[in-house]
C-alpha cells in the first residue's frame, strides 16, 4: 500500500514536472517571438522618466515587442539615426523635428512623453543670492535675472540648452540683450558651474538638480513646473520614426507607443508606484535621494496623461522654435496639421 501510495506521488510529480516544463517552454517560445527593435534616447535624464518606468515594468513586452534602450550623445544624434535607419526609433526633442521637417529629412513624431519642456534653468547660488531671487519669486523677476548673467554654459550650438535662454530673456522684454554662450557638452555643465566657470546652464533632471546638494547651484526657473504658458501643454519629448518605417510596421510602433504611454500614465493614476519604479531604474538608482526627490518634483507633473497630441500643442513648439531662431526664415515654418509633423494614428488609447 504504502509502495503504491509512493509510486502515486512521483507520478504525480512527474507530471506536475512535465506541465511546468511544457508552460515554461511555450512561455519561452513567446517571448522569443517578441519582435525586437532599437530605441535611442536623446542624452540619460528625466524628461526620458515615461520611457524608464515603461521599461522598469515590462510594459513594452506587455505590449508585445522587446525594445532595446540606449541613450545617444544628443539630440541631433538620435534623430540622424532614424533618418539614417540605424535605430528604428528616436526619443528626442520636438524642436528638433520642425527644424529636421524644414531641412526635408523624413521623420514624424507618434508619440509625446512630456506635456510641457523639462529643462531647468540652473544659475550659480552666489549669483542667485546677489539677485535675491528664489524659486518663489514671480517668474518676471526670475526671467529678469537672466538678462543680468555673465556666460552661460550650453550642450553646443543651435542646442535646446542656448535656444531657451534666448526665449526666455525674449520673453522679459529684454530680447536686445546680448547673452555670451560657451559650448562645452553637458557632461561639463554642472562641473563648470561649480567652478565658477560658467553662471548658468539649462537641461532636464537630475542634471542640475545635482548642483544644489553642494551650496553651489539653484535651479531657478523648472520649466516642467508649467509656469511658462508658451512652453505648457506642449509635445517635448516625442518619439520619431521614419514614415515608411512606421508605415511598414503599424503594430510595433503601437506596441511602443502605447507603453511608452502607460508609463507616463502611472505618474498621475499611481504616483507612487511611477515614483519607485524611476528610483529604481538603473540610470536614477545611483542618485543621492536629495537629488533623486528634487528631481522627480521637477518633472513629475510634466508626465502627460497619455501620450497622444494636438495641432495646438506643436503651434506652441513651431513658436518656440521660431522665436528662439531655430528655424530662422519664418517662411518655412511648417505646418501644425496633424500628418506632417506629427500623428496619433499609432498611439492608441487608455
Amino acid at each position: 500500500m504504502q509502495k503504491q501510495a509512493g509510486l502515486a506521488v512521483r507520478i504525480i510529480a512527474l507530471a506536475t514536472l512535465i506541465l511546468l516544463t511544457g508552460t515554461m517552454d511555450k512561455t519561452h517560445a513567446q517571448q522569443k517571438e517578441l519582435p525586437e527593435v532599437t530605441l535611442l534616447t536623446a542624452v540619460p535624464n528625466f524628461a526620458f522618466a515615461a520611457i524608464w518606468v515603461a521599461e522598469q515594468l515590462k510594459y513594452f513586452e506587455q505590449e508585445g515587442v522587446r525594445v532595446k534602450i540606449t541613450p545617444a550623445p544628443s539630440g541631433s544624434v538620435c534623430l540622424n539615426a532614424v533618418v539614417g535607419r540605424s535605430t528604428n526609433f528616436c526619443a528626442s526633442t520636438s524642436e528638433g523635428l520642425v527644424l529636421a521637417k524644414v531641412e526635408g529629412a523624413p521623420a514624424m513624431a507618434i508619440q509625446a512623453h512630456n506635456r510641457a519642456m523639462t529643462l531647468s534653468v540652473v544659475l550659480r547660488k552666489a549669483v542667485v543670492d546677489k539677485l535675491g531671487v528664489t524659486r518663489e519669486s514671480p517668474i518676471g523677476a526670475r526671467l529678469k535675472a537672466l538678462t543680468q548673467l555673465g556666460t552661460i554654459g550650453a550642450t553646443g550650438p543651435g542646442a535646446a540648452s542656448e535656444q531657451i535662454f534666448k526665449f526666455l530673456v525674449k520673453k522679459a522684454g529684454a530680447g536686445g540683450t546680448v547673452l555670451k554662450f560657451v559650448y562645452i557638452g553637458a557632461p561639463e555643465l554642472p562641473p563648470s558651474l561649480m567652478n565658477n566657470v560658467i553662471d548658468a546652464y539649462a537641461l532636464s533632471p537630475p542634471s542640475a538638480e545635482i548642483t544644489e546638494p553642494s551650496g553651489k547651484g539653484y535651479v531657478l526657473i523648472p520649466l516642467g513646473k508649467g509656469e511658462i504658458p508658451e512652453l505648457t501643454d506642449y509635445p517635448y519629448e516625442v518619439l520619431m520614426v521614419r514614415p515608411d518605417y512606421v508605415e511598414a510596421n503599424p503594430k510595433i510602433a503601437m506596441a511602443v507607443s502605447r507603453a511608452i504611454s502607460r508609463g507616463g500614465a502611472l505618474f498621475h493614476s499611481k504616483p507612487e508606484e511611477a515614483k519607485a519604479a524611476l528610483r529604481s531604474h538603473r540610470l536614477s538608482v545611483k542618485l543621492e535621494n536629495d537629488v533623486f526627490e528634487l528631481s522627480h518634483n521637477m518633472v513629475a507633473g510634466a508626465m502627460p496623461r497619455w501620450g497622444t497630441m494636438s495641432a495646438e500643442g506643436w503651434q506652441k513648439v513651431i513658436n518656440f522654435s521660431t522665436g528662439a531662431g531655430i528655424v530662422e526664415d519664418l517662411s518655412q515654418a511648417p505646418s501644425n496639421k496633424e500628418g506632417v509633423l506629427w500623428t496619433n494614428k499609432y498611439v492608441g488609447k487608455p
